[in-house]
């Protein structure tokens, strides 16, 4: 039975499949756990024929997150070779794109997945660890992520940021969850979504 044209699979134990145009987030302690989320999440966007892009930042820089990815799975380095999968460290990716704003970037990754689909992929899966923000950043960076929201409904995407939670005060969370159209965590083996309370 073919997949609908909707929903795409999401690669994370116990969320099986998601909508294009989901704009979700999920919060990490450590390393290890953002590999964990990220790893089985582009794989599943390479293996259903999405372009993957994957902007980087420490605790996971990206010679790292590839090593990660291609220990996970052999073919995705010919995915790398071929421009299925890019992995950019944030400060790469930012400095190509340093004369966007707001929604510039959004339209910028509309105009990505316009490319992606026209190059034969069936959409475009991204995501951003954002450890590089600084605290005067924020209220900024929350208008770009609402914009997103609003932005990707209705578009072949689906975007996962990443977020410390060490480095987030409880309000911050909370204002991350309500610019989002859900959470994945993570409470035992399996994965779960939760929606925001507005």
């Amino acid at each position: 039975m073919a997949e609908p044209f909707h929903l795409t699979h999401c690669g994370l134990p116990g969320i099986e499949r998601v909508p294009y145009g989901m704009h979700a987030c999920h919060f990490y302690a450590d390393r290890q756990q953002l590999i964990d989320a990220l790893v089985p999440y582009f794989l599943s966007g390479l293996k259903a024929k999405e372009r993957c892009l994957w902007i980087t930042a420490p605790p996971l820089p990206a010679s790292e997150a590839s090593s990660a990815i291609q220990a996970a799975w052999d073919e995705s380095y010919d995915a790398m070779e071929k421009g299925a999968l890019r992995i950019l460290d944030y400060d790469q990716w930012y400095s190509s794109a340093a004369r966007l704003k707001g929604m510039d970037v959004v339209q910028f990754w509309l105009e990505e997945e316009k490319r992606a689909l026209a190059e034969g992929y069936c959409g475009l899966r991204i995501t951003g660890n954002v450890t590089f923000l600084k605290p005067d950043d924020w209220p900024t960076f929350m208008e770009y992520e609402r914009a997103v929201s609003a932005g990707f409904r209705g578009r072949r995407i689906v975007a996962l940021c990443s977020y410390l939670l060490p480095g987030c005060s409880a309000e911050q969370v909370r204002e991350v969850m309500r610019a989002h159209d859900c959470a994945f965590e993570r409470p035992d083996a399996n994965w779960q979504v939760v929606t925001a309370l507005n």
